[in-house]
């Protein structure tokens, strides 16, 4: 089978339905749980406080919103719910107040593969470009300036420490993502777009 464009990938063949269905909903399943796995071992591993050094759950953020549409970006604000309750990292009022940004975070990515139709394998140089930047960057710019503002309005740090505490979680979060993201999404990419689960639009 020859190789599909980058915008053959997110368009819908002449005649091709796409419905959600129960694979969808089992995604959303394993996502979940594979991000309350690796977000608990982030939060655990390298802690500083209420931040991560580590934090490889923005990762599986933004993958499954490439991947699998709003049923990652779902997964994405469910999943730091109960890791960071396992982990100790924050408070579950905490938590809920993350949700937006993790919700964002997890969509950010996906929004723009499918807007720019980029690769998910990653083929090219501005595959690349628009991962890193919407992926890893400003997902975990506007996550850590979010995060870090909640922890000031729940009085776990102060307002002087926020500026520390943001560069320690935008670098926590984003090196993992960039190195981890990568390697999962250039190798594992060509058999998830192949498969029924795979999400050209946000549902199907």
């Amino acid at each position: 089978m020859a190789t599909q464009t980058a915008k053959e990938i997110w368009t819908l063949e002449e005649g091709e339905v796409r419905k959600p269905g129960i694979v969808h909903v089992v995604m959303l399943a394993l996502f979940t749980g594979i991000g309350i796995v690796v977000g608990t071992f982030g939060s655990l591993a390298v802690p500083i406080g209420f931040v991560s050094a580590f934090w490889p759950g923005q990762a599986v953020q933004s993958i499954g919103s490439i991947w699998f549409g709003w049923w990652g970006g779902i997964a994405a604000g469910l999943f730091p719910l109960i890791s960071n309750s396992l982990s100790g990292s924050a408070p579950l009022p905490v938590s809920i107040a993350y949700l937006p940004a993790n919700l964002l975070q997890g969509m950010i990515a996906g929004w723009a593969f499918r807007k720019f139709f980029a690769d998910p394998s990653l083929r090219s140089g501005r595959d690349w470009w628009i991962w890193i930047i919407f992926g890893a960057l400003l997902p975990n710019a506007i996550g850590a300036a979010w995060g870090t503002t909640m922890l000031v309005a729940f009085g776990l740090i102060t307002q002087a420490a926020q500026p520390t505490a943001f560069l320690g979680w935008f670098i926590g979060n984003t090196i993992p993502t960039v190195i981890l993201g990568s390697i999962i999404l250039k190798f594992v990419s060509p058999l998830v777009v192949r498969s029924k689960a795979f999400c050209k639009g946000y549902w199907a």
